[in-house]
């Protein structure tokens, strides 16, 4: 675990502790503890969030959105999430199975004929589920260089380029983590349901929980209301809360 996961964990543990006893307020200390962290590890900007109970115990930026230009981070500022958007697009799979639009374990080639990874075996045999799990053969990483920092290829140039990457492992024989497999399963999404992941990522997960993202000030900025669940018994309060997401997932089309 790196130095700064670490230290991120901490500041979590930190206010999490703090929080659970009977104090209804955020730690004291904590913007001082929060501000050594930040400049320790030289971070322009933080947003945090604390929620006790169903309740927004504190929701505050420090630091600025851009090193060097004006803009504090706030509340409200919405942050890349990156791999988090891997949990969008399982979701979405998920619901169209539910839906009998689509099989976890049906080859890739029954949603998108034109798919083909270097060998024919592995292509012929490689399900929706297997999009999903590092298992695939290809290396660490492979394929990321297709898209990021940002290119001019689409997302289906991108997987269609998968044909040309060899494999390191054999199929389904070793785990390495892996991101363009998923941007293929947005394109397993996008076949089936007819709608861009984007689209139907925000209907199998934002709108079901009556999100809605509403941006303001730079396009890096933004803010997202959710109105909880309640169950009976619930102690949660009424009304819509604040969360922050990403405007652009950095796995595009994942």
């Amino acid at each position: 675990m790196s130095s700064s996961l670490k230290y991120l964990l901490l500041v979590g543990l930190v206010c999490g502790s703090a929080v659970a006893g009977a104090q209804t307020g955020p730690p004291p200390g904590l913007d001082d503890f929060v501000e050594s962290i930040r400049s320790a590890f030289n971070v322009p900007g933080i947003g945090l969030a604390i929620v006790k109970d169903g309740r927004v115990v504190l929701a505050r930026g420090y630091g600025v959105r851009t090193l060097g230009k004006p803009g504090d981070v706030d509340g409200n500022t919405l942050f890349g999430i990156a791999s988090n958007t891997k949990a969008f697009t399982a979701t979405a799979i998920g619901m169209l199975v539910e839906e009998g639009k689509l099989e976890w374990d049906a080859p890739v080639t029954r949603y998108i004929p034109w798919f083909r990874l270097s060998d024919p075996y592995v292509t012929r045999e490689i399900t929706v589920r297997d999009l999903l799990v590092h298992r695939s053969g290809l290396g660490l990483g492979a394929g990321d260089l297709l898209w990021w920092p940002a290119s001019t290829y689409n997302r289906k140039e991108i997987a269609r380029r998968l044909s040309s990457i060899p494999l390191a492992t054999s199929f389904r024989n070793a785990y390495a983590y892996d991101n363009v497999l998923y941007l293929v399963a947005g394109e397993v999404i996008e076949s089936v349901s007819g709608q861009t992941w984007r689209t139907s990522s925000r209907s199998a997960s934002l709108l079901r929980l009556e999100c809605s993202a509403r941006p303001y000030g730079t396009p890096r900025q933004g803010r997202l209301q959710c109105r909880q669940s309640r169950t009976p018994g619930s102690t949660g309060r009424s009304g819509p809360w604040r969360h922050s997401r990403a405007t652009t997932p950095t796995l595009r089309g994942n």
